[in-house]
């Protein structure tokens, strides 16, 4: 087996555990980010919904859908992501 290229979903797997530590560095208050909590919060939101993206795509098999599906999911996607984000960007008065 050796010179096998890994199938996608495991590399996919391996991404998701990656972007996991980093979500848990950026939250633990150990981070250099440690200042910036702003900053820590909208990179993990981003990652967040980087993984929900890859999740959908990957583990729930909305590469072969058709593509009206996959459209609607990655706007859906987006969409909630730009909107958890100005939740937290955007001051409260």
């Amino acid at each position: 087996m050796i010179g096998v290229a890994p199938r996608r979903v495991t590399v996919v797997f391996a991404g998701l555990v990656v972007a996991t530590c980093i979500t848990w560095w950026l939250g633990s208050g150990s981070s250099q980010t440690a200042d910036g909590l702003g900053l820590a919060a909208v990179l993990t939101i981003l990652i967040a919904f980087a993984k929900i993206y890859f999740i959908g795509r990957d583990f729930m098999e909305l590469r072969s859908a058709p593509s009206v599906l996959r459209t609607a999911f990655t706007v859906w996607v987006g969409v909630v992501a730009v909107a958890a984000i100005a939740l937290v960007v955007v001051p409260t008065s």
